[in-house]
């Protein structure tokens, strides 16, 4: 199908709260008024066509709606697991392929770009390598003849070393430049469309799946008895057939961490103002030297089991560091492009990227009512003399990585959820954990978890949350405490006294004094 321009006009902004409907393809701008630009055609659950640059790509996806540049809403449709057994059929009737799929929950069909989005668009540089002749080699070099495998990004670099800073993005990174089946499709994502420039379409040859686990939202139709994936929520396992159990990831740009702490005397010297938050302008033409406005999107991971022990390497030493202190003055509003910076561009550089989001959890966005006793319990206690209450949020448990189903057993049906809060208590940093285990069917006991985690708090608490969906909502002590300094098991207030129900507010008090009690013996403090 030929499209020009005018079929799908290139917008100034995202429809503001219309759902998005569906991808139809990838078009070369043909507009004689304008520089000769990748496009994302779609189209919105209003009938409205527009166009996206590609280097949005990873925004596109159907059930969303937008207010500017961020993701408002996600339709919520049917969420199941399912891992891949062998690829079925391609439907080539039209210029957008769809992949049918056998798999463990029957049989499944992805759009082309679907696939494409998330197992490759992670950030603008992978999407302009996809559409690129040299692709992977114009990005970094690989060697695989010292130990071990090393994948280096050259001096003149200007992938940000900050998309490299997670594991499952440098864990990414190693798949896509060491397994064959991933750079062979990769590079089919250009040959394809070399092939058909004139047109709106997308096709390429996906990496084998076989092994895959995804988490994916789909709807059921009946009448062809498949299951339709609308979006890839997460990729669980991308399953690879060699394993590489080292690699080093070199960024020239990385410092060593202990090095970039801002401590003693310096001289002070002042940065510019910059807009945090630019409205984004399709029409801007970013500027070099300016910001980089990244967009991380919550909620998707890509998981590879077979590539492990990947890291990145310490890098340089870091210059003599100085206090930095920013101008006071309002910075005047600005814009933010997209594409890659000009000499005579003004606005930020905008790049939304998945793959990336570097909050420790997923937070609920349905808080249930056993979070009202546990915030008011947390509020009394950072009350008391000797702490302070930084922060208390209702969190989602990550999706199991082995075929574990137990938080999903829920009396709402949504994931299982914790709480977790924050303090500062007697110069430590200390972590109050609970699980929601209430809400499982069947209910579970459990306790109240204090922790003081080791270095690298982010990582140790994440493998923490993680391992307990893996081992079936359960918290394994000696595994917690390999990354902690502090931990205790708090068991819960009993509910009843001299045979009667406690009122709310009877077993809150006895839960602030039973915390405090415990606070007091793993701390060593005096509340």
């Amino acid at each position: 199908m030929v499209l020009s321009d005018r079929h799908h006009g290139i917008t100034q902004y995202l429809p503001k709260n219309v759902e998005l409907k569906k991808v139809h393809g990838v078009f070369l701008s043909k507009n004689l008024f304008k520089s000769k630009r990748l496009y994302v055609a779609l189209e919105w659950k209003n009938g409205y066509r527009s166009s996206l640059p590609i280097e949005m790509a990873n925004l596109a996806a159907p059930g969303r709606t937008f207010s500017g540049k961020e993701v408002r809403n996600e339709v919520k449709y049917e969420r199941i697991i399912a891992t891949i057994s062998q690829l079925k059929n391609i439907d080539k009737s039209s210029n957008h392929y769809l992949y049918y799929y056998e798999t463990n929950k029957g049989l499944i069909s992805f759009s082309g770009f679907e696939l494409a989005r998330t197992i490759f668009f992670h950030n603008r540089h992978l999407v302009h390598a996809a559409y690129t002749a040299n692709g992977l080699a114009g990005l970094a070099f690989v060697d695989k003849s010292i130990s071990p495998v090393t994948i280096s990004f050259p001096d003149s670099t200007r992938y940000p070393e900050s998309y490299v800073r997670t594991q499952q993005a440098v864990d990414h990174i190693a798949w896509l430049f060491l397994d064959p089946e991933a750079r062979v499709s990769f590079f089919s994502i250009y040959q394809c469309f070399q092939e058909n420039s004139n047109s709106i379409d997308f096709k390429f040859t996906p990496p084998d799946l076989t092994g895959w686990k995804f988490e994916l939202s789909v709807i059921n139709n009946e009448n062809l008895k498949v299951l339709e994936v609308q979006r890839v929520e997460n990729i669980l396992d991308a399953h690879v057939n060699k394993k590489y159990l080292s690699v080093e990831v070199v960024h020239p740009k990385k410092k060593k961490k202990d090095e970039l702490a801002v401590t003693g005397e310096g001289k002070p010297r002042t940065i510019p103002s910059d807009d945090i938050d630019p409205e984004l302008d399709m029409g801007e033409i970013p500027g070099f030297g300016r910001r980089l406005h990244t967009q991380r999107v919550k909620g998707f991971s890509f998981y590879v089991s077979g590539i492990q022990g990947v890291f990145l390497s310490d890098g340089k030493e870091a210059d003599e560091p100085t206090p930095v202190f920013k101008d006071k003055k309002s910075p005047e509003p600005e814009k933010a492009g997209v594409g890659m910076p000009e000499s005579g561009g003004n606005g930020q550089e905008f790049d939304p990227v998945i793959n990336q989001y570097s909050d420790t959890f997923d937070e609920a966005e349905e808080q249930p009512s056993k979070f009202l006793m546990f915030e008011k319990v947390i509020n009394e206690l950072g009350k008391l003399k000797g702490i302070k209450l930084k922060s208390i949020k209702c969190g989602v448990f990550p999706v199991p990585l082995n075929n574990s189903k137990v938080i999903f057993n829920t009396k709402d049906k949504q994931r299982l959820r914790f709480f977790i809060a924050i303090l500062d208590i007697c110069e430590a940093k200390v972590i109050i954990l609970e699980a929601d285990t209430s809400s499982l069917l069947p209910p579970k006991g459990g306790g109240t978890l204090l922790l003081g985690l080791k270095d690298d708090a982010n990582t140790n608490f994440k493998e923490i949350i993680q391992h307990f969906s893996d081992s079936a909502a359960q918290w394994q002590h000696d595994y917690i405490w390999e990354r902690a300094n502090v931990f205790k098991s708090c068991n819960h207030p009993k509910t009843r006294k001299n045979g009667e129900l406690l009122s709310e507010s009877e077993y809150a008090e006895k839960w602030v004094i039973s915390l405090k009690k415990q606070i007091n013996k793993a701390l060593g403090c005096d509340l």
